[in-house]
């Protein structure tokens, strides 16, 4: 039976995979915008930086394994960085609300690894944006205290149902 390539071509069954420059370079293009998109760069920007580092114009965030080259006239569209990112994202089983928490969590927590040397030397700004951080990924990540939200009426008493429904007018059967 043959199997084919990672790049779609036909190997032996007994020739070990091979990956080709071609998939070297999409497998760096997804960690570089990976990178990127944590920082909080837009695709465009994500765009131009990766095309700069394809021409030499730049120097890359990932370090660019050996055997990647690119052609003299590389570029690369935001559509495809935005494409890039989501089999970036894809290849870590997740729902696709998932992927942004995830992306989110990674960001929270290198910023709170940066405010690390302020929190240690007791800098009340450096131990604040902790708390925040912290409570950003609490929220996102769903393990956040719930919080009970009531509403009161004029006299600061919890509203009944029937003051409610006096508030909002009559509901019609058609909503």
């Amino acid at each position: 039976m043959m199997k084919r390539q990672p790049d779609g071509t036909f190997r032996n069954a007994r020739q070990a995979s091979a990956l080709s420059p071609v998939v070297l370079r999409a497998r760096w293009v997804e960690a570089e915008v990976g990178s990127l998109k944590r920082m909080g760069l837009a695709f465009d920007a994500i765009a131009e930086q990766v095309s700069r580092v394809g021409k030499h114009l730049a120097h890359p965030i990932t370090p660019l394994p050996p055997g990647v080259t690119f052609p003299p006239d590389y570029t690369i569209s935001k559509q495809a960085c935005h494409k890039s990112f989501r089999r970036l994202i894809a290849r870590e089983p997740a729902l696709a609300a998932d992927e942004f928490r995830k992306l989110d969590s990674a960001r929270c927590e290198e910023m709170f690894l940066n405010l690390q040397p302020g929190i240690r030397k007791g800098n009340p700004r450096s131990v604040e944006a902790g708390v925040k951080v912290l409570r950003h990924t609490a929220q996102i990540n769903g393990y956040a205290a719930p919080q009970r939200h009531e509403l009161t009426g004029k006299d600061g008493k919890p509203l009944t149902l029937v003051q409610l429904l006096e508030a909002i007018g009559p509901i019609s059967e058609e909503e």
